[in-house]
């Protein structure tokens, strides 16, 4: 957590993932990239807001889960591994789009890939620079 770019505020964040979770998780998903798990086994639920208002909420291995099944994330966009959203209507996720592999995030009502929004190509670039942050 400590390196989540100045500019972003820690508006919350609960426990750590456990083994278990994080073990459903990637069960779940097949593969899940590793900055993500690093990340949730420092904090899940992470709720931030950048300098420009930019919320962000990087959900835990179980919210995870449950989005995708909620709102059939990859059954619309394949590939795609849901983290978090922009705490409206966007979902934030990992998928090998137009711009290559990376974050990008799109409206829960038009799960596209071609239509999503390219972020950054990771979560450190997201969350430790600020990289994308502009473009969401």
């Amino acid at each position: 957590m400590e390196e989540i770019d100045s500019s972003f505020e820690l508006l919350a964040k609960d426990s750590p993932a456990t083994n278990e979770q994080v073990g459903t998780l990637t069960t779940y998903f097949g593969s899940v990239p590793k900055e993500y798990v690093d990340l949730v086994f420092e904090a899940t639920e992470i709720e931030l807001q950048h300098r420009n208002g930019q919320y962000v909420r990087i959900w835990g291995p179980v919210a995870c889960v449950e989005m995708d099944e909620g709102y059939g994330i990859r059954n619309r966009i394949p590939g795609a591994t849901p983290i978090g959203d922009d705490g409206g209507c966007r979902v934030i996720f990992y998928a090998n789009g137009k711009q290559g592999h990376g974050l990008y995030c799109v409206g829960y009502g038009n799960l596209d890939l071609d239509d999503a929004i390219w972020i950054a190509p990771s979560l450190v670039d997201l969350l430790g620079n600020a990289t994308g942050v502009d473009s969401f």
